[in-house]
């Protein structure tokens, strides 16, 4: 009976224990909530991405190109990103739907060539993987990317952050970072599609339609771009309804405005209608060059005679808290250019050698901006100086490497150079600014100083001090320049090296600087996620594999074994008395 009346227990406290896990999981499917306890809030999304998802007003489909066999590398991307749409799912209420496609597991070549090219030409970028076994180490082209579907609209989406000279552990870790950002970036691209006005200024010699295609084409997609010539019409940026006759309601048109490589000089009027733009508010990429040098002179001439570029924007440039120098940046961490270095029968021969005036920069990750982007290729760059009001918040964005050598204009600029070895002593200066970004109120230039024929306009409203705004200053104008191909009218990517065929970062950072200009912020927060690396010591797992695997094998069986006797005996004990 005593027996009887134990089994009984056990059996009512076996059906009471499934009826608690049942219930639970009833309850689990009504209630939503996750608890993260990583200490970098890793499996956490940010609250404007659940705001993103729980307001999708159609279904999202997402396609991920990250199947396959892979090595462990790839597996993590491939799950990390399995993980983070899982959660985008949960928050979605059922409006988002993702899967994941092995774009090579067509034998046809043909077939799986046809999908390589409509891959690319929907965006994404291919990376040849190589992958060791036992018969040898083999090539595969992987697709780390998705295509982002909403209604009859699509994106995409690169996982794998490339990141120039970086090991294959940090690429791989800031690309985990990314996922949150690119993934939630590329669906609000698609359900709310940017309406911000853009103007690029012309009639300085700025860079013309053909030189900023690529970029303009990029924008485009989710801005509307103007091109304008301020040609000191008080109206070009701005506008002006009469009030009365000495008074004006004032709004800028548009909430952007890029300066892209200047070489011709600013009048007052124009500088006055610039400074007033940003009065009231308005935003301003400056990408100048302090020398006027070009490769294309210099080829032809092989050696050209760098001069210093005055564009009349010193005063309003100091005012805002930089001075770009007159000064070209060496730097020893350069892209490489040809050179010809023979000739074999009736071909010339060319080898690679770095060009010291074209310096690569590598992201520090210290602001949304440079964040997680691939190396930015610099040309004939001039160094910044943080002047000025201290109320205003500077942000160095990009800067040379611990390498670097200021060379003050003029200065002769000769291929000859390529000849000789530079001498590393000479290379003593490091972090030189480049880009710089400044937040704040700032104070008019012409305040106290207005110019008789502006003063006299009858409409203008003068302010004197700004709203909360930001401008960028980069020392280099022809940072987001695309190649043009006349004869075929066509042109490269903006970041491409027409020399070595490399892409760099120049359009990821030209996108992050206008997003972050256009208080596109209720991302910057998954943007600014930092994981941190925690990588074994592949010595100390070469040295001990045999230890370690006994141990990671081994002890989770014997502990298994060991309770398992221990609760034997025990029940023996109990059930003999």
């Amino acid at each position: 009976m005593v027996k009887r009346s134990l089994k009984s227990k056990e059996l009512l406290g076996f059906l009471f224990g499934i009826g608690i896990i049942i219930c639970i999981n009833i309850i689990g499917s009504y209630l939503f909530f996750r608890i993260d306890l990583t200490s970098e809030n890793r499996y956490s999304i940010s609250e404007p991405t659940k705001s993103l998802l729980e307001n999708l007003e159609d279904e999202v489909y997402i396609t991920v190109y990250l199947e396959g066999n892979f090595p462990a590398s790839f597996k993590r991307l491939r799950n990390e990103t399995f993980e983070m749409l899982d959660e985008f799912q949960n928050y979605s209420d059922g409006k988002l739907e993702f899967s994941f496609v092995n774009p090579s597991e067509n034998p046809d070549i043909k077939e799986r060539d046809r999908v390589y090219k409509n891959l690319y030409q929907k965006g994404l970028q291919p990376t040849d993987l190589e992958i060791k076994d036992e018969d040898g180490i083999s090539k595969k082209v992987v697709w780390p990317g998705a295509i982002i579907n909403y209604q009859e609209r699509e994106v995409s989406v690169q996982l794998l952050k490339s990141q120039f000279g970086a090991p294959p552990e940090v690429v791989l870790n800031q690309s985990i970072e990314s996922l949150e950002y690119e993934l939630a970036a590329g669906i609000k691209r698609l359900v709310k599609p940017e309406s911000n006005k853009i103007a690029f200024i012309e009639g300085h010699g700025e860079l013309n339609k053909y030189a900023t295609a690529d970029a303009v084409r990029t924008l485009r997609e989710f801005h509307e771009i103007d091109r304008i010539s301020i040609n000191g019409n008080l109206n070009s940026l701005a506008e002006r309804s009469l009030i009365d006759s000495n008074n004006a309601r004032i709004q800028n048109k548009y909430d952007l405005i890029i300066i892209a490589k200047p070489k011709n000089v600013f009048s007052e009027k124009d500088k006055f209608i610039i400074d007033q733009y940003v009065m009231y508010g308005g935003k301003v990429i400056w990408m100048l060059d302090g020398v006027e040098a070009n490769m294309d002179s210099l080829k032809k001439a092989n050696t050209i005679l760098a001069t210093p570029l005055s564009l009349n924007l010193e005063d309003q440039l100091f005012n805002y808290g930089v001075r770009i120098n007159n000064d070209l940046i060496q730097d020893l961490r350069a892209a490489p250019i040809p050179v010809v270095s023979g000739q074999y029968g009736n071909q010339v021969q060319t080898e690679l050698f770095p060009w010291l005036y074209f310096p690569l920069i590598i992201s520090k990750n210290n602001h949304p901006i440079n964040k997680n982007i691939n190396i930015v290729k610099a040309e004939f760059t001039s160094s910044i100086d943080l002047v000025g009001s201290s109320n205003l918040k500077k942000t160095v964005i990009l800067s040379s490497s611990d390498k670097t050598k200021l060379v003050k204009a003029p200065t002769r600029v000769s291929l000859n150079m390529l000849r000789f070895d530079p001498d590393i002593a000479q290379f003593k200066k490091k972090n030189i600014p480049l880009a710089v970004l400044v937040e704040g109120e700032f104070n008019s230039l012409f305040e106290n100083r207005l110019p008789p024929n502006i003063e006299n306009a009858g409409t203008i409203k003068f302010k004197a001090k700004s709203s909360n705004t930001k401008q960028l200053f980069i020392g280099d104008g022809s940072l987001i320049e695309n190649r043009y191909k006349e004869e075929t009218n066509e042109y490269f990517a903006m970041g491409m090296d027409t020399y070595t065929k490399q892409v760099y970062g120049n359009k990821d950072f030209f996108l992050n600087a206008v997003n972050y200009m256009l208080n596109d912020s209720d991302l910057i927060l998954a943007k600014s996620k930092s994981f941190k690396i925690r990588l074994l010591d592949k010595e100390q797992i070469q040295e001990n594999k045999l230890l370690i695997q006994v141990i990671n094998i081994g002890v989770p069986i014997f502990s298994i074994i060991l309770l398992g006797l221990i609760l034997t005996i025990y029940r023996r004990k109990k059930y003999s008395n």
